[in-house]
């Protein structure tokens, strides 16, 4: 990997073509996108003639806005904001619960460089925190040392 190294953090520098791409794209397409998965076909409209070559563009959310068009976009930022919205007002206490709601926080951090949402390894255990942090019920029984 000496030659990767030498010619420097090529990566870091692409991103920004990527997510320019993306924003023109849905630009373009505001109302449907390009469709799911599509991302590199219209990559291959506004790519830089020496850029390399992609398939995805390494951020969750403008993947959303390029592929699903404006509305998939919002929909998507109304239901992780709703679903962060309705956890951050929960008092959750256990520790099980504290790690997997810093988990999905790293997890939704992560997708504005990354593509956790197309790695079903990422992705299944996020959606499975997720659901069952909302499912946790808001009117516990009381637990405290007095009443056991």
């Amino acid at each position: 990997y000496a030659d990767y190294f030498d010619r420097g953090a090529t990566s870091v520098g692409a991103r920004f073509g990527y997510w320019r791409a993306a924003a023109q794209t849905a630009m373009e397409e505001p109302l449907l996108g390009t469709g799911p998965g599509t991302f590199q076909l219209a990559y291959k409209r506004h790519r830089a003639p020496d850029a390399e070559p992609t398939r995805l563009t390494h951020n969750d959310y403008l993947q959303q806005a390029s592929d699903s068009g404006v509305p998939g976009f919002l929909l998507y930022l109304v239901f992780f904001g709703g679903a962060a919205w309705a956890l951050a007002r929960r008092r959750l206490t256990e520790p099980v619960y504290i790690a997997m709601r810093l988990g999905l926080l790293a997890w939704a951090l992560q997708g504005v460089v990354e593509f956790g949402l197309y790695i079903p390894a990422l992705a299944w255990p996020a959606w499975l925190m997720l659901g069952w942090l909302l499912a946790v019920p808001t009117n516990q029984f009381d637990k405290s040392p007095t009443t056991e």
